[in-house]
């Protein structure tokens, strides 16, 4: 079978059956006109037979792929034996053209509610020895307002759904459109403008001719003059309704036809564009051509659906691997994917084997390395030394670590007493960090997928288990350390290490940074003169329950408080650099490197067991489903190949 349109109409039928017609959009012609235009006396016209639905309003609410196929001329005793009409949804061949029309109409009822529309397509095969080989899609009649019990929105409804036939470069559009009205107001034109705005592939048909004006557009339009389309039109003139119910043959009506264009002068030299019969033989020159020119992108296109179709099958799994390995050695395989994949996931070996993985985003045990470095180090950097510090707490502190002596230097103890306390600071920071690694944990082990995994939820759902309770048990070991290293640095402060800044060093800088400024008398604390008695016995005043230092600090105290500060500043940047290198380590080891060592281990003690096996290998039926329409897609779509390699082979440039 090298007739490309044969051809074209077994993998229609391969691609419907299998429901990937929308997938993959084959070269047609799509009819498109509004109500009570004729459209359905054109194909009715074409076929020679009345099959389709009659009535008022929307009488198309489906697709209807319209595929005809040309059969050898029988006698006239076998006349009803060589026509025949076979639709895809049920295995049975129409004799009574009456029945095909009751068919079409509960298949369109089974699908549509009410008087809704629906993209879903009925494929109705004619075959006759009358009819030329063609494929046409019977659209929706475009509206412009809901009649009786129609949706609101049916106008839009149905423009969407023809437009989305129409869209595609694939698509020849037979855009039907009265000739007794002014082309300008054609619904059918105006659509295909938008889709195909220089008229490349839009094919124009001039209805009732007969009732056309002689000064009207129709005939200019005939002959190029307005709306020219690169395809042209064809005018004819159908049986009219009357004409059909007073038993008019449709042989009858294509010699009216003839009559018709004969007596028309004007017509005399596009005789060739006028008439059912060469509206027949223009479509089917037609759309040949288009089949051939679409070959090679068909061919792509087909097999980037069934490499699609492939990828989507392989992520259901395998169905024979647990008759090839046995349910126990299965579980184990399992297992043993899932925590690899977990441990890759971590350590970044599996980024490019990530399906689609969005542009820009971190994944796995970058995440970790962000959090460590992003969001817990920068945060530590920006904490400032003297976070809820005063300079005023700086006196206090210096006063009280003096005791009754007058201070002679800047005491020690009022240093370790301001460091430990902006220390124990950094511990709720560090066990921020611990929390979020903790959840990243968690995504990170939801995330870890192997491909057969997938395929047993209830497997899934305990490894995910598991693997949350691993790393839950290595939460508060890694808190508890976290905590110990904020402990440390604060239990002991060591100011011989070597970036430690220093007294002398410390005083130098302050001294270095002060204005000159000439010596200032020590201002009294100010106090009120103690009363006098009358006596003049001196009466001190009550001590008050709180006590701090009163008046402006002299120049000594200003000069200790800005060198206390300093010395705080670099001890307080040592150990934060110690604490942002010392607690992703711990998290490391503690946490993330724990759970990683240890998920495999728990898996198996929890899993492995043989109570447990045959009920977590269990896979749902619908997932089997899944598989099996996707067997079958994939066998259907290799059809599909199969019969276009061989128009492909015989088209000369097709690679």
């Amino acid at each position: 079978m090298t007739d490309p349109l044969a051809v074209l109409n077994a993998i229609h039928q391969v691609l419907v059956s299998a429901g990937l017609h929308a997938d993959l959009s084959l070269p047609t012609i799509a009819v498109v006109g509004s109500q009570s235009v004729g459209k359905t006396s054109v194909l009715e016209s074409l076929v020679g037979r009345d099959f389709l639905p009659r009535g008022t309003g929307i009488v198309t609410r489906r697709p209807l792929i319209l595929q005809l196929q040309q059969v050898r001329q029988a006698g006239a005793e076998h006349q009803a034996q060589s026509e025949w009409a076979e639709f895809q949804h049920c295995n049975q061949r129409f004799i009574d053209f009456n029945d095909v029309r009751r068919e079409i109409e509960a298949e369109t009822a089974r699908v549509c509610n009410g008087s809704g529309v629906s993209d879903e397509p009925i494929l109705l095969r004619i075959f006759s020895p009358t009819v030329m080989d063609l494929t046409l899609v019977d659209l929706p009649g475009l509206t412009k307002v809901p009649t009786g019990d129609q949706p609101k929105d049916i106008a839009r409804r149905i423009q969407d759904l023809v437009k989305k036939y129409v869209a595609n470069n694939n698509t020849l559009i037979l855009a039907v459109s009265a000739a007794n009205v002014d082309l300008a107001t054609s619904d059918a034109l105006a659509l295909a403008r938008e889709v195909d705005p220089k008229g490349e592939r839009t094919v124009g048909v001039l209805t009732k001719l007969d009732l056309a004006e002689e000064n009207g557009t129709a005939f200019e339009a005939l002959a190029g003059e307005v709306y020219p389309l690169r395809l042209g039109y064809t005018a004819v003139v159908c049986r009219s309704e009357r004409a059909s119910q007073s038993g008019m043959t449709f042989e009858d009506a294509l010699k009216e036809e003839h009559d018709f264009f004969a007596r028309q002068p004007r017509l005399q030299p596009l005789l060739s564009q006028c008439g059912i019969p060469n509206l027949a033989q223009r479509l089917q020159f037609l759309l040949l051509n288009h089949i051939r020119e679409a070959l090679p992108a068909l061919r792509t296109n087909m097999q980037r659906v069934a490499e699609k179709c492939r990828e989507e099958l392989a992520t259901l799994g395998d169905e024979n691997l647990e008759k090839q390995m046995g349910q126990g050695p299965l579980l184990l395989y399992l297992i043993s994917c899932y925590v690899r994949h977990f441990g890759d996931l971590l350590e970044g070996r599996v980024g490019h084997r990530l399906q689609d993985p969005p542009p820009a985003k971190l994944i796995g045990g970058a995440r970790i390395h962000h959090i460590f470095h992003r969001v817990f180090a920068q945060e530590i950097l920006q904490f400032d030394a003297f976070t809820g510090l005063s300079d005023m707490d700086i006196r206090v502190a210096m006063r009280n670590a003096a005791g009754p002596k007058p201070q002679l230097f800047v005491p020690e103890i009022a240093f370790e007493r301001m460091v430990k306390r902006q220390i124990q600071k950094l511990e709720d920071p560090a066990l921020q960090c611990v929390a979020l690694v903790f959840e990243e944990l968690k995504q990170l082990a939801a995330q870890s997928e192997a491909g057969d995994l997938q395929r047993f939820p209830g497997l899934r759902e305990k490894i995910l288990e598991v693997a949350h309770g691993v790393i839950r048990r290595s939460l508060q070991p890694t808190n508890n350390m976290v905590s110990n290293l904020i402990r440390i640095e604060s239990e002991f402060i060591n100011v011989d290490h070597p970036d430690f800044i220093g007294g002398l060093r410390a005083m130098s800088c302050v001294q270095e940074t002060r204005p000159e400024s000439p010596p200032a008398v020590e201002a009294a604390e100010s106090r009120q003169p103690a009363p006098r008695e009358a006596d003049d016995v001196i009466r001190l005043p009550p001590v008050p329950l709180i006590v701090t230092p009163a008046g402006e600090p002299s120049e000594k105290e200003r000069m200790d408080t800005e060198l206390l500060k300093s010395l705080l500043l670099s001890y307080f940047t040592i150990v934060k650099r110690k604490i942002i290198d010392s607690v992703p380590k711990a998290i490391m080891h503690f946490m993330v490197n724990s759970a990683q060592e240890s998920l495999h281990a728990e898996c198996i003690a929890e899993l492995y067991k043989s109570d447990l096996v045959a009920q977590l290998l269990q896979e749902p039926e619908e997932l089997r489903q899944k598989r099996r329409s996707c067997e079958a897609k994939l066998a259907e779509l290799q059809k599909a190949q199969d019969l276009l390699a061989q128009i492909c082979d015989a088209a000369a440039g097709c690679a």
